[in-house]
């Protein structure tokens, strides 16, 4: 990804991309955060979910991009929260990129399963509808999310594809 933004945009580590590693001592993975949040020139910032584990904040950040697939929910949900944090300004928008038709399909399945079991297990009182633990289908022609909303990228996000065996949404996707 580094590699592709320096070819392709032009930027430059450290002053449009920020990164940390598992290898990053504290320091570096510090002064990374702390820049990346306050650069007005910061574009994205690379790190593995668990580099950015506990004590990072990311509220320089707009948009997520998950690309492996975690089978505890809380593992993403803790990275997920790195850009929700006390000074967060910015609207967040998360994308999950699961590879269609393939095992990471299934693991993304079992994960919004167990999601859903922990939501429906922690979250639940006599006012809450079946539907209220279910995530809500997201249409993308409406979502105000230039990315999404972007003819190239619709072609590549694969339709109703997270529906269980009743028929309700499992997860995010075109209506």
């Amino acid at each position: 990804m580094e590699r592709l933004a320096v070819k392709v945009k032009d930027w430059s580590l450290n002053k449009e991309i920020f990164m940390i590693t598992g290898d990053s001592n504290s320091k570096h993975r510090e002064q990374s955060v702390e820049r990346f949040n306050i650069s007005a020139d910061a574009k994205i910032f690379l790190g593995s979910i668990k580099a950015c584990g506990e004590g990072i904040s990311l509220v320089g950040a707009s948009r997520i991009l998950i690309m492996d697939v975690q089978l505890n929910p809380s593992v993403t949900r803790q990275a997920v929260g790195r850009a929700f944090r006390p000074g967060q300004k910015k609207k967040v928008y998360v994308y999950r990129l699961v590879a269609a038709d393939s095992p990471e399909e299934e693991d993304h399945f079992i994960c919004c399963r167990k999601e859903l079991i922990s939501r429906m297990w922690f979250e639940w009182n006599e006012s809450c509808g079946d539907q209220d633990f279910y995530m809500k289908t997201v249409d993308v022609n409406e979502c105000g999310d230039m990315f999404l909303e972007s003819r190239l990228l619709q072609e590549d996000i694969k339709e109703d594809i997270f529906l269980n065996h009743q028929g309700r949404p499992k997860a995010l996707g075109k209506t």
